[in-house]
């Protein structure tokens, strides 16, 4: 890349990463405010329920990276005419699916929560107020996917950060609403997190409406790019959908077997690692576009170069966060949370490993998306990672224990991978060998070597938040030295050493 392509990737890490920073410490906080004054059984449920709903928005991330890939292709090849095609006649898809989706989701949701759900008879009308309220936000957060996609081909993560802020500041504001109000807490929250949802998402249009020329709306139709728009969009749709159907069918398996309290688990074991996630999702938000733009502009090497990179980098992130949490869950959880849910420690250590395995993920499915070649991706690796569904439901009704679920969603996504960049080394030039070479012996080293050293020093110390804060420390002095030394190579490390130089020299010259 060019120093300026990287100057950029730089500048828009860090608006993503100030956004993160402080959305993070306001879900941390506002989670535990929500389950003390829902409870246990009413957080459950808005979990349950309220993911049964919102996994549609999986169709919306799907919308978004599919429209995300055409719309940096054209910008790659600095064509703007097709800008404002793609822009358009994808909003006119995607207003269908939305619609369709609705129109399913309102006949079919409420006949599963009366029927198939393990939900109080007294909190059935709650129930179907949470899923109402939750689809409500979905026809805008489908409209509105369109509008995010032009926000980040334009790697304009300054503006896409305040509206993620805003979206953190309303959960601050609502859960404090739902400690003073009198009346029934679970509706309200349902519904007053629907409407702070689409404020947002109402304002990122008004801006891109103003600020780019290509959302300038008006009646656009091409057979040929509608084929290629839909059946690209339709594949990750469906890609997404065997998500879905992991993540909230496991989710309501749980429900079944477990109740709702088992739900409250999860659904914090999943806000920790949103948490963890939104790291890397940050850092990888800002380095997709380039990715696919350096292969559009035939810059092989460095498309090459960008995947093998951000593998090694999403998943040092991931892991830095990963080991002190591991270490030290039962303490966190008590200093956070006044009532801790069964399952939700060991619910979060496998949930985080999951994530250690999916990270992996994101460079090669940017890669396939750069290449426009998703089909096979999807059709074969997506329908092995459905395996995990049904194989969670045996290994349930064997009266295996709720925690069984994440395990075998590990294992499954791991085998998917090595599906899918077999799929993609058929079309690109990457070499299963250096990929091993590069990104993976580094990372088995990485974390290997750190967690055998961290484990042994976590035992000298005692349970409190002193010991706490030594430990994370220490993770990080632990991480930093052995990703430098074993996850690097040597080009890396000479490009670390040289600039931690040159910071060093410019701080004894202002001295």
């Amino acid at each position: 890349m060019a120093f300026s392509d990287n100057k950029r990737v730089a500048q828009n890490t860090i608006f993503l990463y100030i956004r993160m920073l402080l959305v993070m410490g306001i879900s941390i906080f506002t989670v535990r405010i929500v389950l003390e004054n829902l409870g246990v059984i009413d957080y459950g449920i808005y979990n349950v329920v309220g993911g049964l709903s919102t996994s549609f928005i999986f169709f919306q991330s799907a919308l978004t990276n599919a429209t995300q890939r055409f719309l940096n292709f054209s910008i790659g090849q600095n064509n703007r005419k097709e800008l404002g095609q793609i822009f358009n006649l994808s909003l006119e898809i995607y207003t269908g699916i939305a619609l369709f989706v609705l129109l399913i989701g309102g006949i079919i949701g409420p006949w599963f929560i009366s029927n198939k759900l393990s939900i109080p008879d007294n909190q059935i009308k709650s129930a179907l107020v949470v899923l109402y309220s939750t689809l409500f936000t979905l026809i805008c957060s489908f409209i509105a996917s369109v509008y995010e996609a032009v926000l980040i081909s334009r790697e304009n993560m300054k503006i896409y950060a305040y509206i993620g802020l805003f979206d953190a500041i309303a959960k601050i504001i609502v859960a404090y609403i739902i400690v003073v109000i009198p009346f029934n807490k679970l509706i309200t929250y349902s519904v007053l997190l629907a409407i702070f949802s689409i404020i947002p998402k109402i304002a990122m249009i008004l801006y891109c409406s103003k600020k780019y020329s290509e959302t300038a709306i008006f009646p656009y139709w091409n057979k040929n790019l509608f084929k290629e728009l839909f059946s690209f969009s339709g594949w990750n749709i469906y890609g997404t959908g065997v998500w879905m159907a992991n993540q909230q069918g496991i989710n309501i398996l749980l429900n079944i077997y477990f109740g709702p309290i088992v739900n409250a688990a999860q659904g914090i074991a999943s806000q920790v690692t949103t948490v963890v996630n939104n790291f890397v999702t940050n850092f990888f938000t800002a380095i997709r576009p380039q990715i696919v733009k350096t292969y559009a502009a035939g810059e092989l090497n460095s498309f090459l170069n960008l995947i093998t990179l951000s593998s090694r980098f999403s998943t040092f992130l991931v892991w830095i966060f990963f080991l002190p949490i591991y270490l030290r869950i039962n303490y966190i959880l008590s200093l956070w949370l006044k009532e801790v849910p069964e399952y939700t420690p060991i619910f979060i250590k496998w949930v985080l490993a999951f994530m250690l395995v999916d990270v992996l993920n994101n460079p090669i499915w940017s890669a396939t998306q750069a290449v426009g070649k998703i089909k096979r991706t999807i059709l074969y690796g997506s329908s092995f990672f459905l395996l995990a569904f049904p194989i969670s439901y045996i290994f349930l009704k064997l009266n295996y224990p709720a925690w069984i679920v994440y395990p075998i969603l590990t294992i499954v996504r791991a085998i998917y991978l090595i599906i899918v960049f077999k799929i993609l080394k058929s079309y690109i030039s990457i070499s299963g060998k250096n990929y091993i070479k590069s990104v993976i012996i580094p990372l088995i080293a990485v974390i290997t070597v750190s967690l055998l050293i961290m484990i042994p020093i976590n035992n000298l110390f005692p349970e409190n938040l002193l010991s706490l804060i030594l430990i994370s420390f220490t993770s990080i002095i632990v991480n930093a030295l052995t990703i430098y030394t074993l996850g690097l190579n040597i080009t890396e490390r000479n490009i670390v050493t040289k600039r931690l130089r040159n910071g060093l020299n410019k701080t004894k010259k202002q001295d």
